[in-house]
């Protein structure tokens, strides 16, 4: 608008000035430009742009004022894309894009994007080949069904089927299968059985063709040589046996074989009784769930519990399953043990006094309370009245007899003389003997007739005068005997007295 204003001159007179203003304003503007991203740059008021987005920039309007434009800058891609196909060349053509294709390769083609760009699209295609394959295959007949394919054939000839390859296409599968004929199995006798320990054979089968033996029922490689069992140990054990044509192997026959156990008796043994005793030959062996027999020189024991006659005697044993075993008995009988105690005597009364056992290889005494040892055969004992003892003896199996024997006891050392004695035969006195008590020797012992003449002597003090002399029976009368001995104490004894023979 205009503007007055006084102002002071220099002449100092008013000066009046007026102002005539003009505004000019600050001109803005905004663009707003697409563009592909292939069409880059984008010029703008002689600017080169390639950023999508707000440009502000500052120009000079025709009045000389600031003038500030916009650019709103849109940039679209060139849009690209890439296509994976596989079909089978028995689908063809493929169709991508309104065109077909005939043949494995990449494929471009520029198209025109939604937003007027171009569009680069690649096809990369696969053309997979329809599959074809020949199986030619043999199988025994005993072998069929064949699997092929997850499918059975039990027939001859060519089998055909149309599968789906791992591409997806379809693969077209021929099986030429040829079936050859099998023999059968081998002929065999099962089962075979053994007894332990006994000796086997080698196992026979009967074929028409050569034979194959196996442990397994199926498996393994086969041995023209037919095992032979082992019988070392009991049990079951199976064997498989073949034929083959040079082809075919037939179908394996069993062969069971049985190992009985064997009965085991032990060994032989020696057997002792006493003599007029028995033995109990069954109570020897173990014979438990066997059956037995016993036999003596080929001829049956009638009562084997109950057997006194000495030999060999043989026991055999059979098993359920036949096994047998065979064990000897060697029966021997003790000789009689015979117990001899000694005879009958006479001891110093409270003084030693041995006995005399005999007849085995043990011994006990009894009473066992007036003797040093009642187990030894001549223990000593001291005696203060008569005494019976008994003696047991036996020998190194246990066998036993007995015997007695009676001890007078007497006060001594001395002799005991009869007065009389009466040698008639009849038994009784019939003896003319010194008892000795205490005596450890007697020098003599003599027996004189009433004219003096001496018709008996002995230095044995066991002995005595049986009323003959020179084999002639001496009268009824008086005679005179004198005896000198030495006592245990070493003492000398001479006694003299006289006898009446009795008739």
């Amino acid at each position: 608008g205009a503007h007055v204003v006084t102002l002071v001159s220099a002449a100092g007179c008013d000066s009046i000035a007026t102002l005539n203003l003009i505004i000019n304003p600050v001109v803005t503007s905004l663009t707003n430009a697409t563009i592909c991203s292939n069409q880059l740059p984008y010029l703008w008021n002689g600017q080169s742009f390639n950023t999508a987005g707000a440009h502000v920039v500052t120009l000079v309007s025709a009045a000389g004022c600031d003038s500030i434009a916009t650019l709103n800058l849109i940039i679209n891609p060139v849009v690209t894309s890439s296509t994976n196909a596989s079909t089978c060349n028995n689908h063809l053509p493929y169709n991508w894009n309104g065109q077909s294709y005939n043949a494995t390769g990449n494929y471009t083609v520029i198209l025109v994007s939604t937003v007027g760009c171009d569009s680069l699209a690649t096809l990369h295609l696969t053309v997979n080949p329809v599959v074809s394959s020949t199986t030619n295959a043999s199988i025994c007949s005993n072998l069929l069904p064949y699997i092929w394919n997850g499918q059975s054939y039990t027939t001859a000839g060519a089998h055909t089927v149309i599968l789906v390859s791992s591409a997806g296409c379809d693969s077209v599968a021929t099986l030429n299968l040829t079936i050859n004929q099998s023999p059968s199995a081998p002929i065999v006798t099962s089962p075979v059985s053994y007894c332990q320990f006994e000796a086997a054979s080698a196992l026979t089968a009967s074929g028409t063709n050569q034979l194959l033996w196996y442990i397994t029922a199926t498996g393994g490689t086969g041995s023209v040589t037919a095992p032979t069992p082992s019988t070392s140990a009991p049990g079951t054990f199976n064997y498989y046996v073949s034929q083959t044509n040079g082809i075919c192997e037939s179908p394996r026959s069993l062969i069971t074989v049985r190992v009985n156990v064997k009965p085991v008796l032990g060994p032989d043994q020696p057997l002792k009784i006493c003599f007029g005793t028995t033995a109990d030959l069954t109570t020897i062996y173990n014979t438990n769930g066997l059956t037995g027999n016993w036999t003596m020189g080929n001829s049956p024991v009638a009562n084997p519990a109950s057997v006194n006659t000495s030999g060999t005697y043989q026991l055999l044993v059979s098993s359920a399953s036949g096994c047998l075993d065979t064990a000897l008995v060697t029966l021997t009988i003790q000789p009689p043990v015979i117990a001899n105690a000694g005879p009958d005597g006479n001891a110093e009364y409270n003084a030693p006094y041995q006995l005399h056992g005999s007849g085995g290889v043990q011994y006990l005494w009894s009473p066992a309370s007036p003797l040093n040892d009642s187990h030894t055969a001549n223990p000593i004992a001291i005696l203060t009245d008569d005494t019976k003892f008994i003696l047991m003896v036996m020998d190194d199996i246990g066998c036993k007899d007995f015997d007695t024997v009676n001890i007078r006891v007497f006060k001594g050392p001395t002799f005991y003389v009869p007065t009389a004695f009466s040698p008639n035969g009849d038994g009784l006195n019939d003896i003319f003997r010194p008892t000795a008590v205490g005596i450890a020797s007697m020098e003599y012992f003599r027996v004189y007739n009433r004219y003096g003449e001496m018709v008996y002597e002995t230095s044995d003090i066991s002995k005595g005068w049986d009323g003959t002399y020179k084999g002639i029976k001496q009268n009824i009368g008086n005679y005179v005997w004198t005896i000198k001995g030495v006592d245990r104490r070493g003492e000398l004894k001479v006694m003299r007295g006289y006898v009446v023979l009795i008739r």
